[in-house]
């Protein structure tokens, strides 16, 4: 959820969310997109309904094109500065089938006001149970950072940070500790068009990182936006396309965040 402008209020939400889990569920989107950022910004009740994907392009049989990443979510501000969230992880290796990989917990803490300070700052947690007994369970956790500023044109544009760590608890867990980097900065051009450019980095064990060509990281443009539901909520969606940078990252990758927010 990112900072916005002016929140929705819908007097009757019943339908509209009966409607939007029917279609989340039955239609069983493809676990857990990789290319996703997290904000501090915390709506105190409000139900929130996810989904995110990804998928990769690179020549055939190299084993990074058509890798596929998918997770569907329910979210809920349940106090002013606290959101969890409970979400299903798909995904599809190049090569292989769709597949269920974890049920994961996410934890959301806003810990500073929004806009009184510097940044507005929050912290991240989330544990996932795999779906396999021979994987280990990941815990990731972090800080979350974002900041609006002016531009040079008097345009205000928006910031946010995430700095990610990982480790393994369980069955073959690894000693490794994963560093996950995000950045995205964005024009507030309009609300249901917000363009701008984002990264994403991973260094699989911030212990031996390794060559910079070993790592994978991606760049590329985005753009967002939000569109009021009035009595209904609102609804907002992110595009973006990432290039990779390194040997180790595949050539480009598409991903996307569609989510309905329904304030109760």
């Amino acid at each position: 959820m990112t900072a916005e402008r002016g929140a929705v209020r819908p007097r009757n939400i019943g339908a509209s969310a009966a409607l939007f889990v029917a279609a989340l569920l039955a239609g069983a989107l493809p676990a857990r997109a990789e290319f996703k950022l997290f904000y501090p910004i915390i709506d105190y009740r409000e139900i929130e309904f996810e989904h995110n994907g990804d998928t990769t392009f690179d020549r055939a049989k190299s084993g990074k094109s058509n890798n596929q990443s998918y997770t569907n979510e329910i979210e809920i501000g349940a106090t002013t500065f606290w959101k969890v969230g409970l979400e299903g992880e798909w995904a599809a290796p190049s090569g292989e089938n769709l597949r269920y990989e974890a049920t994961t917990l996410e934890n959301f803490f806003q810990l500073t006001p929004q806009g009184k300070y510097w940044a507005d700052l929050g912290f991240f947690a989330e544990y996932s149970h795999a779906a396999s007994r021979a994987d280990a369970d990941p815990i990731t956790f972090g800080p979350m950072v974002q900041k609006e500023v002016p531009d040079l044109f008097g345009q205000d544009t928006l910031h946010t940070l995430n700095l990610f760590f990982g480790k393994e608890v369980g069955h073959n867990r690894s000693d490794a500790t994963p560093l996950f980097f995000s950045w995205q900065s964005r024009v507030r051009l309009h609300p249901q068009f917000e363009p701008g450019i984002e990264l994403f980095s991973v260094i699989d064990d911030i212990g031996a990182p390794g060559k910079f060509a070993s790592q994978q990281h991606r760049i590329g443009p985005m753009f967002a936006g939000i569109y009021p539901l009035y009595r209904f909520g609102r609804f907002e969606y992110e595009l973006g396309y990432l290039v990779g940078l390194t040997h180790a990252t595949e050539k480009g990758a598409i991903r996307w965040r569609l989510e309905y927010e329904i304030p109760f």
